[in-house]
């Protein structure tokens, strides 16, 4: 094999390895790009403003009405648990509600924003790597997606600029042989720019922050930007390009967040996430980028970063104190901004970029499990909040990070002290002649109050997604991508109802993750299941039984003890009760299908895909079709001379040692030769695939054992 074998793993010149230092000596002028500091000064005193002002209102309302007849220990726990939740719907309220303005001013009236207007290319020399960090991922779509993204870069004739790297951290061999035989089906392809690079670490350490670190300490010397994505992203090449031509343009920046979009959602669920992705998403994105300016944050992929700021400034320490809390930090997005920005680095939300694409989760159970593991980062970042040196917009993307769960438990609680003082209500006697007065104290009603509180929770909660609904529907182009106005009013009113159904169950859910993460309770880490498939009734009762338990106990309660409050509750009862259904429900793909035909919940995508989109899923098709069985791959790379010469270079470029303890090679390797390659199991196939001695070995061994076996020793 040679030579040839190395070069397709290593970029080129050996790059020099980076030291990780927790916070560069220097800092850059925040004025350089952008607004400037007078202009962010006013949006965020308005928006500060306006977040206080609508907290105080409601605060102010919900304490009258507790106090008409004077205030309880029950009352008074009451408004402390109200008054986080009403700051959190203000601020909620506020981001999106400036993020509608920003996108309907600049639809409507035609001006570009400041990042599309064209500035001069300072550094266009500087060379972009494109990263994929997978872990034991379908082989089939990953590399699918990368080579749609290497057509349409090569396409727009910047293929000599990037280069793409698989990075994979799998734990299982035999997807680790799947994505060296997809990556090398790939390469024979499509051999043209941008050069693509595989490797596999034999241990995961640090998950992908690690990861993304192994790269930089080898390789980030010879890059000046890296796009890093995940394994189900997907980005079209102008996307690309013209986030590198912002950075380029902006030596100041070091990191811009394209808002990925969700796409090709084939349950209900999913459906239902990506339209109110793509109705409400971009208010979110340009809210974000109205308050937050320079002091942006990160999400972890489709993302373009300066790898010389990253190197300086994101070494993640490990949190004092032991797991869940301690440890590694699982959600490292949110802190590797604020580390950037902390460091005089400007980072920076391209809320006007499109082309920038995910996959939903397909049922409601796959996105619990993969917010049970970000509601353990999240909850990380209360050991960050108060780090020495961070800019009070990171503090303030890190606190909304860890209220996004705690408001969960809030609600619950706030549902349960409510569902007390009903039953104090109604099992209280009323005085109206208080000893040593002679005249009566009639009770004070504060219904009509109530009723307006009531109406202003319910605006803040429901009328940033009429911003989206009308901006929409007063674009032309926007209301025909979406199917026109019937339809897209019939997802509009769809999507309310399955989100009013699915809350109380986030409610429960998310309350349970953090009662757990708060008594020590640490999460593993699984691959997200990517596809969907029809469930069983007695699968969705084990997952949400007790779910539905909560919410019969729940309306026994309100039953006994305040009837009238079932009413009120009943958006609630329903979506407890009926947990297991609605979750068999929404993981239907059947179903699914029957929405897209009838276009509900429908995206401009479904109807005009991009052309990276087709061509990933054409791609996907075909590499689905050369789908080979672990058995075979394994005995083709210790048999195949081209194979196990390929392997054996992708081994030792890692520099790294087998996992597993030299007897066990041995006793694996013993089996390979007698019973043949075949014969192994996962477990053995992987222990000789980190060793390229015993692979070089094998290769001989067996070649030796099967000419013996027919006769041909002389040969040998």
């Amino acid at each position: 094999m040679g030579s040839s074998a190395c070069h397709w793993h290593h970029p080129g010149p050996a790059a020099d390895r980076r030291d990780w230092p927790a916070r560069t000596a220097w800092a850059a002028p925040l004025s350089a790009v952008g607004f400037s500091r007078r202009s962010m000064k006013t949006r965020r005193r308005v928006f500060v403003t306006c977040i206080l002002a609508l907290t105080a209102m409601a605060a102010q309302s919900f304490v009258r009405i507790l106090s008409a007849d004077g205030l309880s220990p029950l009352d008074i726990a009451l408004i402390a648990v109200f008054l986080p939740l009403a700051a959190w719907l203000a601020q909620s309220f506020c981001t999106l509600t400036a993020g509608a303005l920003v996108i309907g001013y600049h639809r409507f009236t035609g001006r570009p924003t400041k990042d599309t207007i064209h500035r001069p290319e300072r550094r266009k020399n500087l060379r972009v790597a494109i990263l994929m960090p997978v872990y034991n991922e379908e082989s089939g779509g990953v590399f699918a997606r990368v080579g749609a993204m290497r057509e349409a870069i090569a396409g727009l004739g910047e293929g000599d600029r990037y280069d793409v790297f698989v990075l994979s951290d799998s734990t299982d061999g035999d997807k680790w042989m799947a994505e060296e035989a997809a990556w090398h089906a790939e390469l024979n392809r499509a051999p043209q720019s941008p050069r693509l690079f595989y490797r596999r670490r034999f241990r995961n350490t640090r998950r992908k922050t690690g990861n993304i670190a192994w790269f930089i300490e080898r390789h980030g010397a010879a890059y000046g930007h890296m796009v890093v994505l995940d394994a189900d992203s997907l980005m079209t090449g102008e996307s690309i390009l013209e986030l590198t031509r912002r950075m380029d343009a902006n030596p100041h920046v070091a990191l811009i967040q394209a808002p990925p979009k969700l796409i090709r959602g084939e349950t209900p669920f999913s459906r239902m996430l990506q339209f109110a992705g793509d109705v409400y998403g971009p208010l979110s994105a340009a809210g974000l980028a109205y308050w937050a300016g320079g002091e942006g944050n990160y999400w972890g992929h489709n993302a373009i970063i300066r790898v010389e700021a990253f190197a300086q400034c994101c070494g993640l320490p490990e949190l004092p104190g032991r797991a869940p809390l301690g440890g590694e930090i699982l959600s490292h997005d949110f802190v590797e901004a604020a580390l950037l920005r902390r460091a005089g680095w400007r980072v920076s939300v391209a809320w006007d970029l499109g082309g920038s694409y995910e996959e939903p989760p397909p049922t409601l159970e796959d996105f619990m499990v993969r917010d049970r593991r970000w509601c353990q980062g999240n909850m990380q970042h209360g050991r960050v909040l108060f780090a020495r040196g961070l800019h009070w917009a990171s503090r303030a993307h890190l606190l909304i990070g860890i209220l996004s769960y705690l408001t969960s438990p809030l609600w619950l609680i706030f549902l349960v002290l409510s569902g007390l003082q009903a039953w104090t209500l109604a099992h209280s006697q009323v005085v109206y002649f208080q000893q040593g007065v002679p005249w009566a104290s009639w009770p004070i009603s504060r219904e009509e109050e109530a009723a307006y509180l009531l109406a202003g929770t319910l605006g803040m909660l429901f009328l940033p997604k009429v911003w989206g609904l009308l901006l929409c529907l007063l674009h032309g182009p926007s209301r025909r991508a979406r199917g026109g106005l019937w339809r897209l009013l019939g997802g509009f009113l769809l999507e309310n109802i399955m989100s009013a159904l699915i809350a109380p169950i986030m409610m429960i859910r998310h309350s349970q993750f953090v009662v757990a993460i708060l008594t020590g309770a640490k999460v593993d880490w699984k691959p997200q299941r990517r596809g969907a498939e029809k469930g069983s009734l007695s699968v969705a009762l084990a997952a949400y039984r007790d779910v539905a338990l909560i919410g019969l106990a729940a309306l026994v309660f309100v039953l006994v003890s305040a009837p009238d409050l079932g009413i009120w509750l009943s958006p609630v009862l329903v979506g407890l009760i009926g947990a297991p259904l609605i979750g068999l429900a929404l993981a239907d793909p059947a179903w699914g299908l029957g929405l897209a035909r009838s276009g509900l919940l429908s995206i401009p995508e479904d109807r005009n895909p991009p052309a990276v989109v087709s061509r990933m899923e054409v791609l996907d098709r075909e590499n689905a079709g050369r789908t080979v069985a672990p058995e075979t791959l394994f005995s083709k790379i210790i048999l195949d001379p081209e194979s196990n010469a390929r392997h054996r270079a992708l081994v030792e470029a890692t520099g790294e040692s087998p996992t597993a303890l030299p007897d066990v090679l041995e006793r694996a390797a013993a089996l390979a030769v007698y019973m043949g390659p075949e014969a192994l199991d996962r477990d053995e196939r992987k222990v000789l695939l980190e060793s390229a001695p015993h692979l070089d070995r094998l290769h001989v061994a067996c070649w030796a054992r099967r000419l013996e076996e027919k006769g041909g020793t002389s040969a040998v």
